[in-house]
């Protein structure tokens, strides 16, 4: 073996080795990458649990096991202003710690009366809502598209169709 294909080896090695640790999954770590907003782990499991809360499990997969709080959390990064963000990442972090279970948490936030709360939760309900009515098993299992609804007769005389005056 000469020294510049020992090299090259030494370089593919350690490229492969400093690109690893990125492609491990670690628990402390949020499963998105956002631009704009940043979270931390327990706000993600936070918002995971209310999207189970606003649509559970059933026969069909609930909003969390379908992705749908990762669904709103991108489109608040890359839709809303910073006005709006700051508004969502103030009430998100106001009902984390004040209501343990998720499920009546829209009614917490309706008694205090607290507007950024209120903000978040009117628009992750529509977000979660938007994220799992248009995911892929919702609109392939549940919504089977029609090409064309109804019947097509496309072999009637052209004589038929028309009125007659």
């Amino acid at each position: 073996m000469d020294r510049r294909q020992v090299i090259r080896h030494f370089l593919v090695v350690g490229a492969g080795l400093a690109f690893m640790s990125s492609c491990v999954y670690k628990d402390g770590k949020v499963s998105i990458q956002l631009q704009s907003i940043q979270i931390n782990p327990d706000q993600e499991s936070f918002l995971k649990q209310l999207a189970d809360a606003i649509i559970p499990p059933t026969d069909t997969p609930g909003a969390a096991e379908l992705g749908s709080h990762l669904f709103a959390l991108k489109m608040v990064d890359d839709c809303f202003e910073k006005q709006e963000q700051d508004k969502f990442m103030a009430g998100l972090k106001k009902l984390q710690g004040k209501e343990p279970n998720p499920a009546t948490l829209m009614s917490a936030a309706e008694q205090e009366k607290d507007e950024d709360a209120l903000a978040f939760m009117k628009a992750f309900r529509r977000l979660i809502i938007q994220g799992y009515t248009q995911s892929e098993y919702v609109m392939t299992n549940l919504l089977p598209y029609q090409l064309v609804p109804g019947k097509y007769y496309g072999c009637v005389p052209v004589d038929s169709t028309t009125s007659k005056s």
